[in-house]
């Protein structure tokens, strides 16, 4: 029989795991990107040097190689790119149409405005006049976000005109498409919801969303993400009906998700974001923790085409994924645990090298490493994000 060929996009050190997880499944795994160290195309059976961002650059390379699958392990960016790759060569996948809204918070906004779903005010602009002009028209704070990035990286909350023009070369700086959103400010309820969810057959067959945490030197970047969530289940359920709703209206059919969502003062559930792709912040080895539920391997299964199964779970204990970062620039010397939660550790990644220069935490781009922690009660796992000494990243 012959062996399933899996393309990668990506080889940085979290999507080496997406290679490792295809090849535990038998498949031949290609790591793509430009960057030749980096450690996924290592483990991979093939390299292949091809700019990921390039759709047609990449679908030759598909073409070529015979794939049967393709993965945008983690990465917004690269979800139109192999939405795009799967719906040219007929493999499993979605519609590139409905990846590319997902994708973008502006057309994601307008269409979920389009079809009834609640959703904040909001409007993409290249124009920092016509931007002002729309803020005042909101009459409060409001969000100024790039449409089409990730990582929070160019994200404010504006009170005022002058806020728009002290941030928005920034803003506009991390935007492919030069294209920024300014969307009302939502005062919430609670803490900002964050996780993965898989679909299977345009239904959700896995829903693992928790509570994002974060920091006051970074108030808008997540910090930490805990699980099981604290959200009350009356507005859990009320986010999972909207979600899939959404979509289905989308024609979304298959693979996992990002879902960011709050809920307002006023007990209005919002959703924020679908990202078409596994989370960041090592949210599905946190989840596979938890529950037992491995998102990476059902991801890769699914790109392929074979069945793919999540038995009954529910959360056996409580696991926390914690964004390193350093509270001042300096030069990367290590990363400090605590001894009492040592044996709590599950996983390290690491971003930088010691030696290496680290800025102080402003967005995701300053993400030295990611943890991920078990803890065996809520109380325990409290504790920890309490403690101020728990990690420490030494600069």
């Amino acid at each position: 029989m012959r062996q399933k060929r899996i393309m990668i996009l990506g080889g940085n050190i979290v999507q080496a795991e997406a290679t490792l997880a295809a090849r535990r499944q038998g498949y031949y795994t290609v790591s793509t990107d430009l960057h030749t160290d980096n450690p996924g195309h290592a483990v991979a059976d093939e390299y292949c040097p091809v700019d990921i961002t390039d759709r047609e650059a990449v679908l030759r390379e598909a073409c070529r190689m015979g794939i049967d699958g393709i993965v945008p392990y983690t990465s917004d960016v690269l979800a139109p790119v192999a939405a795009y790759v799967a719906e040219t060569m007929g493999l499993p996948g979605n519609p590139c149409a409905a990846v590319e809204v997902m994708t973008h918070k502006d057309r994601f906004r307008d269409f979920l405005r389009s079809h009834g779903f609640p959703t904040p005010r909001g409007k993409g602009f290249r124009d920092i006049g016509n931007a002002t002009a729309y803020f005042r028209t909101l009459g409060g704070a409001a969000m100024m976000k790039p449409v089409d990035s990730a990582g929070s990286k160019g994200v404010f909350k504006v009170c005022r005109e002058d806020d728009i023009v002290r941030h928005w070369q920034e803003t506009m700086a991390y935007s492919a498409e030069k294209t920024v959103i300014i969307e009302d400010f939502i005062e919430r309820e609670g803490l900002q919801q964050d996780g993965d969810i898989f679909v299977a057959d345009g239904r959700i067959v896995f829903w693992g969303v928790g509570d994002q945490h974060k920091d006051p030197i970074a108030p808008y970047v997540p910090a930490m993400l805990s699980f099981p969530s604290t959200m009350r289940p009356a507005h859990t359920e009320r986010a999972r009906e909207l979600v899939q709703q959404i979509l289905s209206a989308l024609g979304f059919r298959q693979g996992p998700c990002n879902v960011e969502y709050v809920v307002s003062t006023s007990g209005e559930v919002y959703i924020m974001e679908i990202g078409p792709r596994n989370g960041g912040n090592l949210i599905p080895f946190a989840l596979q923790e938890c529950t037992g539920v491995d998102l990476t391997a059902l991801t890769v299964r699914q790109a392929v085409g074979d069945s793919v199964e999540i038995p009954a779970w529910d959360y056996a204990c409580c696991a926390l994924a914690v964004v390193l970062h350093a509270r001042r620039d300096g030069v990367f010397r290590g990363v400090e645990i605590a001894e009492k939660y040592r044996p709590s550790l599950r996983r390290t990644f690491l971003f930088r090298r010691e030696g290496d220069a680290v800025s102080r935490f402003h967005n995701g781009g300053d993400t030295v490493g990611t943890m991920t922690f078990r803890f065996g009660s809520r109380e325990e796992m409290e504790a920890f994000m309490a403690d101020g000494e728990a990690v420490k990243v030494l600069c």
